[in-house]
């Protein structure tokens, strides 16, 4: 009997650490990390980099993608 309820009881708490319950509000506040001017130029070049290189691959292969007559 004691080790059903052992077992019962370890399941219980193992389902209630499994839900995750998410606060949320309206409020925000600051970073508490300010990111450093070198790591804001890369990662911004990296975005802009990534954002337009299939347009630029596009416009670079445009003849190929248009019909051969």
């Amino acid at each position: 009997m004691l080790g059903i309820r052992s077992v019962l009881k370890s399941n219980t708490q193992l389902i209630k650490n499994a839900v995750v319950q998410r606060n949320m509000s309206g409020l925000s506040t600051p970073a508490r990390n300010k990111v450093t001017r070198g790591e804001l130029i890369f990662l911004s070049g990296l975005m802009v980099v990534s954002w337009l290189s299939i347009p630029a691959y596009v416009l670079v292969n445009i003849k190929n993608y248009r019909e051969k007559n």
